[in-house]
């Protein structure tokens, strides 16, 4: 499966694009004779909001359009930052201005050469007051301004130190595109300087696209094209896979327990998200620290994973640290089930309250877990994500009591200014906390890697402490994959990695 983080679809009118093919973008790749390599076949479920690198929230119609973009930025499975249209990046000495300089040669599918303008363009686009684009909430409060300092070089301006800026630089809707390139005209002409060209596209079958001769790394993309196929429901995959029509399927219960594993190689495609309980701290039974910790003590977070995650999850620890960022707290207790902890934090009282979500299988988990603990009488109102996640004043998902909301892969301080920051919108629990606003921006303007851990403790026990949202556990996804399809995958196929499928290939 694509994965991308937590953020409301776009509607699109399917008739709009219905049958458009595109043609001829491809020609002035003719006269480079590949050998036949194959095509690595994904499946993807209909995209449910615009196809645009601009304006695309829905994780399918960014994985048809990041085929073909190219970010500056990416990360490999561990988390490392790789250079794609940026050659370098590097922070001024007061932390306010990052260059980045860009590799020379890098063109757009469509043979035009790509400039520091076209980087300015994307950007400036990404982040306007007016902007359609969900990835421009990212650079909220971090970014002022971005310009070009000549054709290959680019300075972002920022309103604060940021240490953590080039991972803002991997985020959905990061593409480049050209100078002047209007939103919601891509179908019409894909532009993009990533790995590959889109061939041809369908709202009812799915993408086909050819390898981009004109690609900066060309040599490394040893496929000759991917196919991105529809298929209505999880069912669907699971059959067209064991039928060899796609090379990959999730590795659900359901797909281990009809397919001989044996066969197939289990591939790991990272972490996507957490999923957290969120307390309003303001109100009662939980502006009192200790009923919150009752509940982060309750649950039993190993039993969790295998009934809402399928095993494929790692333990969390009520902090916004994802196991493959670094620096992560390291002296701070691992929660798990403590009944003896929980019935001391309790006194006898019992807490009495509702979890909110839209996130039906996590909160009939979270509540049969608590109800079987005496002490906890916990009740489930689960919406539709439109009724959970609706725009105004009462959102649920920001305004209820108790919530429990998935939150797609950040950098951890961008979690903390957006769910703990004081005053901040999405700050769902009321927490705040004069010393963790100083420590966040002293952690965003230090690069030193001592200091950078000392603060991302300090950061982590108060996050434990406090607990004002819990988080049991990091969501990874498990794929099974043909042995068809050699090589290793450099990260997750999402945004955050660019897409990128250089060293994979196809045995026939």
């Amino acid at each position: 499966m694509l994965t991308a983080g937590r953020f409301a679809a776009t509607a699109v009118s399917a008739s709009a694009i219905a049958g458009m093919l595109i043609a001829g973008l491809s020609g002035c790749q003719s006269e480079l004779d590949q050998p036949e390599r194959g095509i690595y076949r994904l499946p993807i479920s209909a995209p449910g909001g615009e196809i645009d690198p601009m304006t695309a929230a829905d994780p399918f119609a960014l994985a048809i359009t990041g085929l073909v973009t190219e970010p500056l930025i990416s990360l490999d499975a561990e988390g490392a930052l790789r250079g794609r249209v940026a050659e370098a990046w590097f922070a001024s000495d007061d932390g306010l201005t990052w260059t980045v300089v860009l590799r020379e040669g890098v063109e757009f599918n469509d043979g035009t050469p790509l400039t520091s303008r076209d980087v300015v363009f994307t950007f400036d686009t990404l982040t306007a007051d007016a902007t359609l684009s969900p990835g421009g909430m990212a650079f909220s409060g971090i970014l002022d301004s971005v310009h070009a300092a000549s054709d290959l070089t680019v300075e972002f301006d920022l309103v604060r130190p940021f240490s953590d800026f080039p991972l803002l630089l991997t985020g959905a809707n990061t593409g480049i595109v050209p100078e002047g390139y209007r939103a919601g005209t891509w179908l019409e002409d894909p532009v993009g300087a990533g790995q590959f060209v889109l061939t041809e596209y369908s709202p009812s079958r799915g993408a086909t696209y050819e390898k981009n001769q004109r690609y900066w790394n060309a040599d490394e993309i040893e496929l000759d094209g991917v196919e991105l196929k529809i298929y209505p429901d999880a069912q669907g995959q699971l059959l067209a896979f064991q039928a060899d029509e796609i090379d990959r399927t999730a590795l659900t219960s359901e797909a281990a327990a009809a397919v001989d594993l044996a066969l197939y190689d289990i591939v790991s495609t990272g972490y996507n998200r957490f999923d957290g309980v969120f307390f309003d701290v303001t109100e009662p039974p939980f502006d009192d620290v200790e009923a919150r910790q009752a509940v982060a003590w309750a649950i039993d977070r190993p039993a969790l994973i295998e009934r809402v995650y399928l095993g494929a999850a790692d333990v969390a620890n009520d902090m916004t640290f994802f196991p493959d960022y670094k620096p992560s707290p390291s002296n701070v207790e691992q929660r798990f089930q403590d009944l003896d902890r929980v019935t001391q934090l309790l006194d006898g009282r019992t807490l009495s309250f509702t979890i909110t979500t839209s996130y039906q299988l996590l909160g009939e988990v979270l509540q049969q877990q608590l109800n079987a603990i005496p002490g906890f009488d916990v009740a489930l109102d689960v919406l539709s994500s439109e009724e959970y996640y609706a725009d105004g004043e009462a959102s649920p998902w920001l305004h209820a009591p108790v919530t429990a909301t998935s939150w797609g892969k950040r950098a951890p301080s961008q979690f903390i200014t957006m769910m703990y920051g004081s005053g901040a919108e999405w700050n769902a629990s009321r927490f705040a906390s004069e010393e963790l606003d100083v420590l966040i921006a002293e952690f965003d303007e230090t690069t030193d890697d001592a200091r950078r851990q000392q603060l991302a403790d300090e950061i982590g026990r108060l996050q434990w402490e406090e607990v004002p949202v819990v988080i049991p556990a990091f969501s990874a996804s498990r794929a099974l994959q043909s042995k068809r399809v050699t090589g290793e995958l450099i990260g997750p196929i999402d945004f955050y990695t660019g897409y990128d499928l250089a060293g994979i290939a196809i045995e026939e």
